[in-house]
């Protein structure tokens, strides 16, 4: 049982769990985990907004499928890092919360940026701690770790008292846990075939479970053993390759009603690793009674908690998948031929993009993609803010890789150029492109300065329509003609760029665009912001102002 500080500790539990970056705005309330962390061999990135940390953080952790870890000081930077912290949570990401707080003899007397760090963050977090005895840094640290990853992946926070970090204890350190995956018993595995044996038109809806739990190829093998048509979730479009005949489709915002009615007219839904959520279901409303679902998540909260299946089962996704394929040996796949090639030729049609109106100014969204999916490398990862331009990119790009997507299912503003930094930092030697809007992207670029201190050559496409397109959008539904507090004054993020050391392009033609993409595609030490000037009549890929 070596002695050493609570601060000495954390950073050894840091390097028992394998961490190699941590993400942070630094504090003088953790000054001492600091001092410890420039003695190790993790690599500390210093951001220039606790939003952008987490966000960053977040990013590399989908990235890498690693627990992510931020640090803070006290309750103004454990506020600003919420949103972060909120889409880790929705997200399902593992994620580990270092704050600093206030003296433990000044705790309660509303003391220097005083919060109860644990409480405050409770709703979009598994577990709060608040350290109060140094002995028990290392059973707590690695508790938090252990339950991060654990059944549905999320963040854990943990509040350090100034004092305690560098008290000296004897600290006795457990070997790191991996995480629990249960599976489908055999039992279940018939129950299972016996619904999927009885349907005429089954389809799985798949989603970030598959991503956590590395299951994409035993998802693919399940599909193609069975021939089962698949659906992603909501920003989970790289669950499955989406140039194989049997993928149908995308469950989210602005998806088209040929690859919503896949679900609306399937008999059997087998939802592997997905919650359901709010967006996926098109507000609740696909899944009905009439649908057979068998709902299989690693998160018994997460069965059932918004449509009743009739058979629910806890497991992890890759060993159901797995255990699955052992059970489907008398499936006759020949039976759903012609439902599978429906709905893929209802895929296909609903995501040409030449077929896509659009009012075009100097540049258009359409010629953006079309120049994109043409250069984009095939082994490039991509990114997405929130906002209507994201459309675009779920519709009419087709995802081929395993992991080359991170898109916020929270909705945050902001996420898409931190979390591509993130990316960039845990793939270094892959391509990294993310899609803001200029709403988004403004609420952190001054993480431009952190990509080029760190030399990260991450690409920023920034659509740049002066305007917050997507509530624009519902005010021109609801409200016509009545429009507030969604237009912006003119900036030029090229310039911006520029001035922070980054590489700066105005793109207004296809022309000027295609030779900025090729360009950016070269650079290997500083990050390349492309700015393009967009319609903002163009409210979406089926909406124009003007009808």
């Amino acid at each position: 049982m070596p002695e050493m500080s609570c601060a000495e500790a954390i950073v050894e539990c840091m390097v028992r769990e394998q961490v190699k970056k941590v993400f942070c705005v630094p504090g003088e309330s953790y000054l001492p985990l600091l001092d410890v962390l420039y003695d190790s061999d993790i690599d500390v990135i210093s951001n220039r907004h606790e939003g952008g940390a987490a966000f960053m953080a977040e990013g590399y952790a989908k990235a890498t499928n690693e627990t992510a870890v931020v640090l803070a000081t006290r309750g103004v930077g454990a506020s600003n890092l919420s949103i972060g912290i909120h889409t880790a949570f929705q997200d399902s990401t593992p994620m580990v919360v270092f704050l600093g707080q206030v003296q433990s003899n000044f705790k309660g007397r509303e003391g220097f940026q005083e919060m109860e760090l644990d409480r405050f963050l409770s709703e979009m977090t598994k577990w709060g701690v608040e350290l109060l005895q140094s002995e028990r840094t290392p059973e707590l640290i690695q508790r938090a770790f252990r339950t991060a990853v654990s059944g549905r992946p999320g963040p854990v926070v943990v509040s350090l008292p100034e004092d305690v970090l560098p008290q000296v204890a004897e600290m006795t350190f457990a070997p790191p846990s991996a995480a629990p995956k249960p599976t489908l018993t055999k039992e279940q595995g018939i129950d299972v075939f016996r619904h999927i044996n009885s349907a005429e038109r089954p389809v799985i809806i798949a989603g970030g479970g598959i991503k956590a739990a590395n299951a994409e190829s035993s998802l693919k093998k399940l599909a193609e053993q069975t021939g089962i048509p698949v659906v992603s979730s909501f920003r989970r479009q790289d669950v499955f390759p989406n140039n194989h005949e049997l993928y149908c489709g995308h469950l989210g915002l602005g998806s088209p009603s040929q690859q919503v009615e896949t679900v609306k007219k399937a008999d059997v839904i087998l939802a592997i690793g997905s919650r359901l959520s709010e967006v996926t279901t098109q507000d609740y409303t696909i899944i009905t009674s009439d649908h057979t679902l068998i709902h299989i998540d690693i998160d018994t909260n997460s069965i059932g908690k918004v449509f009743p299946p009739v058979l629910g089962i806890a497991a992890d996704a890759k060993n159901a998948c797995d255990a699955l394929i052992e059970e489907c040996r008398e499936v006759d796949v020949k039976r759903w031929i012609s439902w599978k090639t429906e709905r893929r030729e209802a895929f296909e049609k609903s995501s040409r993009l030449e077929d896509v109106r659009e009012e075009k100014v100097s540049i258009g969204y359409k010629e953006i993609m079309s120049i994109f999916n043409e250069l984009k490398p095939k082994d490039c990862f991509v990114t997405n803010d929130a906002g209507n331009f994201a459309a675009w990119l779920h519709n009419f790009h087709t995802f081929t890789a395993e992991k080359s997507f991170a898109g916020p299912t929270s909705g945050a503003m902001g996420y898409g150029f931190p979390a591509a930094i993130g990316a960039k930092l845990a793939l270094p030697k892959k391509p990294v492109v993310s899609f803001s809007g200029d709403g988004g992207f403004m609420m952190t670029m001054q993480e431009i300065e952190t990509a080029v201190r760190c030399k990260v050559a991450v690409i920023a496409l920034v659509f740049n329509n002066a305007t917050y397109g997507t509530i624009r959008m519902h005010q021109e539904k609801i409200y016509p003609d009545r429009v507030i507090g969604t237009r912006f004054g003119e900036v030029n993020f090229s310039k911006i760029a520029d001035a922070m050391g980054a590489v700066g392009v105005r793109a207004e033609s296809a022309v000027e665009f295609r030779k900025a993409f090729q360009k950016a595609l070269q650079e290997t030490e500083r990050p390349v912001i492309i700015e393009m000037k967009m319609n903002p009549k163009q409210l979406s890929p089926t909406m124009i102002l003007s009808e």
